[in-house]
C-alpha cells in the first residue's frame, strides 16, 4: 500500500536538485505555483505558457503544446512537468504517456508542502487525510512512480490491477480511520473552545506568507514559528494579546489561503478553521508589498464567505509596508481597502498602535454601567474584574458602587441588571 509519508512525486523527495518545467494558463499564477516548487527545493527549468483557454479533455493542453514541452524537455533535461491546474485521473495519465515525464498538478503540489510542512499530531492526521482523498481516484497514475521508487528485479511485472484494487480498498479503510481520528480531535476542540469561551477572540487570516505569525509573534510577544515561506504554519496557535485587558483577549494564528487551495485541505482542516466561527473579530493581514496583493486580498474574502464568515467583524491590516513601494498598485489598495491600517510587524510603534486599534474595538462595544453590589454579594467582585474594566469603586453604606465598562452579553451573565443605579 501506498505509505503517507511517500513524495506524491519521488524526484522531488530523492534529487539534490531537481528541474521541472511548468506549464500554465496565467503567468501570475505560474509565477506563484514557481514559489511554491521553491518552498519544496525544487528548480522551474523553463516555463511553457497556454494562450488558448480551450482544454484538451484527454490531456489538458494541445499537441502544439504538447510538442514544445517535449522539446524544452530535451533542451533542459527536466525531471518532470508540472501543471498549473488541477488535472483529472485521465489526464494526468494521457499526458504522462505523451510525455515521457513524471506529472502533477497544482494541487498536489500544495498537497506535497503540506506534508512536509505538519508538525503536530493533528495537522499530520489532517493532512495525511487530504492526501488520501487526493490519491484514491488517482491510484492508476501514481503506481508508476512508486514502483519505480521501490524498484525492483530483472523480469518482474508491475502490480497490476489486483494489487491497485487491493490498494484502493486499503486506502478507504485508512481514510475512514483518519475521519475517526480527526472527529476525536474535534471533541478535544470543543472542550478547548469551551475553556474559552469567556474570553473574547481575534482570529488572524490571510493569504499563505502574509505574515500572520510574525504578527502574531509581535502583537502577543511570542515565539510562534514564522519563516518567509509558503504554508510555513499550518497548525491554530493561540496566545494572549493583553494580560491586562477585561475581559480577556486572545490572538489565534489560522492556516493561510491560496487561490486554488484543494477542497480536500479545506475540508481536512474544518476543525481548525472553525477557530474562525468563534472569533469575536477577524484581523485580515496582507502582504502590501506583494506585487497581487489586490488578488489575494479578494481570495482570502472569498473564502471566508464560502465559510459562511461574510459578516463577521472584520479589519483590513496591510503589512510589510516597509517593503512596499509607491505608485498604483499601492494607491489601488486605499481603494480597495479604505481605512485599513498600513503597518510593519517588524516595526514596534506599528504594533502598539495596531494593539490599541483592536483594544479599541472591543471598548467601543462596552456599555457603561453604575451598580450598587451589596456586601453579601461581595463575590461578584472577581468577575466584574475579570470581564469588565473597573473606571471607579467606593465602599457605601449599603454595598460597594461600580462605574465600570462591559459588554452587554456578560452583563446580562453576571446578573447585572438588578444591581443597575
Amino acid at each position: 500500500m501506498l505509505e503517507t509519508t511517500d513524495s506524491l512525486l519521488p524526484i522531488l523527495a530523492h534529487e539534490s536538485e531537481p528541474h521541472v518545467i511548468c506549464v500554465g494558463l496565467d503567468n501570475d499564477s505560474m509565477d506563484e505555483l514557481q514559489q511554491l516548487l521553491k518552498t519544496l527545493g525544487t528548480k522551474v527549468a523553463a516555463r511553457i505558457h497556454i494562450v488558448s483557454k480551450r482544454v484538451n479533455p484527454a490531456t489538458f493542453i494541445g499537441k502544439g503544446k504538447i510538442d514544445e514541452v517535449k522539446q524544452a524537455l530535451e533542451e533542459t533535461k527536466a525531471h518532470a512537468v508540472i501543471v498549473d491546474v488541477e488535472l483529472s485521473p485521465n489526464q494526468l495519465r494521457n499526458l504522462e504517456k505523451e510525455l515521457g515525464r513524471p506529472i502533477l498538478d497544482r494541487p498536489g503540489v500544495i498537497i506535497e508542502i503540506f506534508s512536509r510542512h505538519a508538525r503536530t499530531k493533528e495537522s499530520k492526521t489532517q493532512v495525511a487525510l487530504a492526501r488520501l482523498q487526493y490519491l484514491l481516484p488517482r491510484l492508476t497514475h501514481f503506481w508508476t512512480h512508486f514502483e519505480r521508487q521501490r524498484g525492483g528485479s530483472t523480469g518482474s511485472r508491475g502490480m497490476g490491477e489486483k494489487q491497485i484494487e487491493v490498494d484502493r480498498r486499503l486506502v478507504k479503510q485508512r481514510i475512514a480511520v483518519l475521519r475517526q481520528r480527526l472527529e476525536a480531535v474535534e471533541r478535544e476542540r470543543i472542550v478547548q473552545r469551551a475553556g474559552r469561551k469567556d474570553v473574547l477572540k481575534v482570529a488572524l487570516v490571510g493569504y499563505t506568507n502574509a505574515g500572520k505569525s510574525t504578527l502574531l509573534n509581535a502583537l502577543t510577544q511570542s515565539m510562534v514559528r514564522a519563516e518567509n515561506k509558503l504554508f510555513a504554519t499550518l497548525d491554530a496557535s493561540v496566545r494572549s494579546l493583553d494580560p491586562n485587558s477585561h475581559p480577556p483577549i486572545v490572538a489565534i494564528d489560522t492556516v493561510g489561503f491560496i487561490s486554488h487551495l484543494p477542497p480536500t485541505l479545506v475540508a481536512s482542516f474544518r476543525s481548525t478553521l472553525e477557530e474562525l466561527e468563534e472569533a469575536d473579530l477577524l484581523v485580515h493581514v496582507v502582504d502590501a508589498s506583494h506585487a497581487k496583493a489586490r488578488d489575494q486580498l479578494k481570495v482570502t474574502e472569498t473564502v471566508l464567505e464560502e465559510l459562511g464568515l461574510k459578516d463577521k467583524p472584520t479589519m483590513i491590516v496591510l503589512n510589510k509596508v516597509d517593503l512596499a513601494t509607491e505608485g498604483a498598485s499601492r494607491n489601488l489598495l486605499k481603494l480597495v481597502a479604505p481605512g485599513a491600517a498600513w503597518i510593519s510587524a517588524l516595526n514596534p510603534n506599528d504594533i502598539v498602535k495596531l494593539r490599541d486599534v483592536i483594544l479599541n474595538h472591543f471598548r467601543d462595544k462596552m456599555e457603561v454601567w453604575e451598580i450598587l453590589v451589596p456586601y453579601s454579594e461581595s463575590k461578584l467582585e472577581s468577575q466584574l474584574y475579570r470581564y469588565g474594566s473597573v473606571e471607579l469603586n467606593r465602599h457605601l453604606e449599603k454595598g460597594t458602587f461600580y462605574k465600570l465598562r462591559i459588554e452587554k452579553g456578560w452583563a446580562q451573565k453576571l446578573g447585572l441588571e438588578k444591581f443597575r443605579i
